[in-house]
């Protein structure tokens, strides 16, 4: 009888912190995240979870070009907490504060529901999509032999995905 009671015990258990194959949190990792903001524009950004013991860094990473060079900035900062396959993370960006609960899904990608202060109780979505832990490198193109630039090259970013 004994037994019994602790079978589901040990499966909860099991349940609770999902872990990768690594033995690391499911959660620590780098990702593209994908959703659409308060004023309404589609974005892709790249996000950073670190785990710290039993907390989490997170930082959201916006990427442009300024002439040949993809400069990086960090545009939200958050620390978090994981229950199970969820991650809450309370967020700052500029002088607004914000949450976002992201679930776990067994694809690896993360959905996450998240709001700001002050803004009219509206609830966004915005779902993370892992990078894998390295990332191939793009084949070395020999230029055209008529000297002219390809048509469609792909730029560092659009090979990432941001």
């Amino acid at each position: 009888m004994t037994r019994l009671f602790l079978l589901p015990i040990a499966l909860v258990a099991v349940v609770v912190a999902p872990l990768s194959s690594a033995g690391q949190s499911a959660f620590d990792g780098v990702y593209i995240a994908h959703g659409v903001d308060s004023a309404g524009a589609e974005y892709r950004r790249a996000v950073d979870i670190e785990q710290r013991g039993d907390r989490f860094i997170v930082t959201w990473v916006a990427a442009r070009f300024v002439g040949e060079a993809l400069v990086l900035e960090p545009t939200w900062v958050g620390v978090g907490i994981a229950t199970g396959d969820t991650l809450a993370v309370s967020f700052v960006a500029d002088d607004t504060i914000g949450i976002i609960v992201y679930r776990f899904a067994l694809d690896g990608q993360l959905s996450g529901r998240w709001t700001l202060e002050g803004d009219d109780e509206a609830i966004y979505t915005e779902t993370l999509t892992p990078l894998p832990d390295a990332l191939t490198e793009p084949a070395a193109l020999e230029p055209p032999a008529d000297g002219r630039p390809r048509v469609g090259r792909r730029t560092p970013a659009s090979i990432i995905g941001i």
